[in-house]
């Protein structure tokens, strides 16, 4: 019998490679065995999906990563697109160097509609963070997209950063130190800048210029 499903791996995740001609029904009950069957080699890891052969739609990818999560396998945080696996391993790998070990969260897609996500662990947003919305975190915040919104970090009292790889808040709070986004462009309008970390320093909040993400950033478009 020919076999519908493969699992490939990459460095943050799974590929998930289904054949072209594969019934989808027959691909949910093959999915779902592979991944009970490999539970225990994935333990609770937190990996990314990327999908590869026959086209699935959006609500057939949903079905999909519903019939891994009943696994209790793995916990999957980000649906990666085709051929974007080594770009997304170099993001999330960069990040996870700021973070300098620190076991961080990860928040999959866009905090958007007055939308407001809080964590005591430090977290890195596959996405962006839209005007009217907050990200809180306890330790150090990282956004592979545009933060628009409010960002809190430092919320347990320590020195701690928060990084996007397009800059332009609403404000940023880190411990009791709050701080607005002084970025201009012409006419003296508030500009988005390019990667930027901000951190505090003799009591106010300082935005830099962040090399570390420039190489990310062109990696992603």
């Amino acid at each position: 019998m020919k076999e519908n499903v493969k699992l490939k791996s990459f460095p943050s995740g799974i590929k998930i490679v289904i054949r072209e001609d594969a019934v989808f029904e027959d691909v949910l009950a093959e999915v779902g065995e592979k991944f009970k069957e490999s539970g225990k080699f994935f333990g609770k890891a937190k990996l990314a999906v990327s999908f590869e052969g026959k086209e699935l739609t959006a609500e057939e990818e949903n079905a999909v990563l519903d019939v891994i999560a009943e696994t209790e396998s793995v916990n999957i945080v980000c649906v990666v697109s085709k051929n974007t696996e080594e770009p997304f391993d170099r993001a999330v790998g960069a990040a996870k160097q700021m973070l300098e070990g620190d076991c961080a969260q990860f928040y999959r897609g866009n905090l958007s509609d007055k939308q407001v996500f809080e964590t005591e662990q430090s977290v890195i947003i596959l996405g962006s963070v839209h005007k009217g919305s907050c990200v809180i975190s306890k330790k150090d915040i990282i956004v592979l997209g545009t933060l628009e919104g409010t960002a809190y970090a430092g919320a347990d009292g320590k020195s701690h950063f928060v990084a996007a790889l397009s800059m332009n808040p609403e404000s940023v709070r880190i411990g009791e130190v709050k701080g607005k986004y002084k970025g201009k462009g012409l006419l003296g309008r508030k500009k988005a800048s390019g990667p930027q970390m901000a951190y505090t320093k003799d009591g106010d909040i300082v935005f830099d210029d962040l090399t570390l993400t420039e190489e990310l950033l062109q990696n992603l478009e």
